[in-house]
């Protein structure tokens, strides 16, 4: 996952910089570096490996699953090798073959110890679950077509995007700004990466399968740091930029109830340890996710409406 997000660094910084002035062979298919695709791959077997090592057994069909994830990957990492070589998509590729061993090692170790999911059918958090890969493909989405937006504002600046609409709603300035760019590569990048973690969680969960406390702290803790990166740049579209930008839209609009739902679930869960009044509170606010969502979304609309007029641009 390292080497792949900093190959991704690497070949956004050559088409910012002018070295890199076309897409071609595979990239130019997929509309970006082929290097985003393999951030994708490398962040979802990281999450799987991360989530063996906090104690979760993959059953034999979840880990065909897996095998069958891992394969396509593969074959996506050998087209790159061979529509573009280079020595890290040589790299990529290798590392790619090696995961798909481990799966394979994984797979056969769970048919012969015969696992069987941890959580019955009837306790799984199946809400939780559902909206974990809802989550997960819309800001993968968001992600994906930010990216194709930002190398065609590097490799054609005359081209009109898509998500341009009017002078409020449009994505232009907000790729174009420093803010869109906030740890010097394009955000985009963190997305592809960062929300393929509670697409494969969701997954886990609906299969039964149980992870450890300090792996549900650990995502809890991702999750936060989402939160405020999207606080972060709500406020900076509003008070600074003075744009809305659609897909960034899409991003804020899962993953401010993705902060509120995995935190009270772990609150009321024990994965968050509180005494047990509030922890009975939490159980309570659990439901309340929907409305608590709703109030958030109407502060930011508010905030649209009194700093940019956003109706008059309806």
């Amino acid at each position: 996952m390292g080497v792949a997000f900093v190959v991704g660094i690497v070949a956004f910084a050559g088409l910012d910089s002018g070295l890199v002035r076309s897409l071609r062979g595979f990239d130019s298919f997929l509309g970006v570096p082929s290097v985003s695709g393999s951030v994708i791959f490398f962040s979802a077997a990281l999450t799987w490996t991360v989530g063996r090592f906090a104690g979760a057994r993959y059953p034999h069909g979840v880990s065909v699953a897996a095998i069958v994830v891992t394969a396509l990957g593969t074959i996506y990492q050998l087209l790159a090798v061979i529509l573009n070589p280079s020595w890290y998509c040589v790299v990529l590729a290798l590392l790619a073959i090696g995961v798909l061993l481990l799966a394979i090692v994984d797979c056969r170790a769970a048919q012969r110890d015969s696992v069987v999911a941890a959580v019955a059918a009837s306790d799984r958090p199946k809400v939780l679950g559902i909206f974990l890969i809802l989550a997960g493909l819309a800001g993968l989405t968001a992600a994906y077509n930010l990216s194709i937006d930002k190398v065609t504002a590097i490799i054609s600046p005359t081209t009109a995007l898509n998500c341009d609409r009017s002078l409020l709603v449009q994505c232009s300035k907000n790729l174009d700004s420093w803010q869109g760019s906030l740890f010097g590569f394009p955000n985009p990048l963190i997305g592809l990466g960062g929300f393929v973690v509670p697409l494969l969680i969701g997954i886990a969960l609906l299969a039964g399968i149980r992870f450890g406390r300090w792996f549900w702290v650990a995502f809890n803790i991702g999750v936060i740091g989402a939160l405020a990166f999207v606080i972060f740049l709500i406020s900076q579209s509003v008070f600074v930029i003075g744009t809305l930008c659609l897909w960034c839209a899409l991003v804020w609009t899962f993953t401010i109830p993705l902060f509120w739902i995995v935190t009270l679930y772990n609150l009321k869960g024990g994965n968050l340890r509180v005494p047990p009044r509030p922890a009975r509170f939490f159980a309570a606010a659990y439901s309340w996710v929907p409305l608590i969502t709703l109030v958030c979304y109407l502060i930011i609309a508010l905030l649209y409406q009194v700093r940019l007029d956003a109706l008059s641009f309806l």
